[in-house]
């Protein structure tokens, strides 16, 4: 993982995966948590976001990548309940993400684990992501919103 320490900041560099389909964005969550998310995670040290995206969705799900398009750069700046005095600083480089449309995880109709029990996936209709405990927050506008003829989008949070 790309991570260094200053201070009392911890800086992390993420990328995470956008695949929207019929209407209905893919996100994950943990199976003992609430919260659904973007697929994606921690970039590691000589690997770009884009290979470490594609190399995710492909260990996790078993579904090739063909194109990915970075439409945001989000910064996230958290402090940790269990330490007051260290925060995080995470960089992420998001992506729109085209999977090869014959594939068979676009006919998933219910919540479905992908090639491990580490995460589970679900197809949530884009009008219907205020239902449903999405984090960061601002994924539920932005994810009705995307324009990749704006370019990226810097989003601070």
């Amino acid at each position: 993982m790309i991570s260094y320490e200053h201070e009392s900041i911890q800086y992390h560099t993420t990328t995470g995966g956008i695949v929207i389909h019929d209407g209905k964005v893919l996100l994950q969550r943990e199976p003992n948590q609430p919260y659904w998310f973007l697929p994606g995670g921690s970039v590691e040290a000589e690997d770009s976001p884009e290979y470490t995206i594609a190399k995710m969705i492909y260990d996790r799900l078993g579904v090739p990548v063909i194109s990915e398009q970075q439409v945001w750069l989000i910064e996230n700046i958290i402090e940790l309940p269990i330490s007051p005095t260290m925060k995080i600083h995470e960089t992420g480089m998001f992506f729109l993400l085209e999977l090869p449309l014959q594939h068979p995880i676009f006919k998933k109709s219910c919540e479905f684990f992908g090639t491990n029990k580490d995460y589970l996936y679900k197809w949530i209709h884009l009008d219907e992501l205020e239902r449903h405990f999405v984090v960061p927050e601002f994924l539920i506008s932005e994810l009705k919103d995307i324009d990749i003829a704006r370019g990226v989008k810097h989003i601070v949070s």
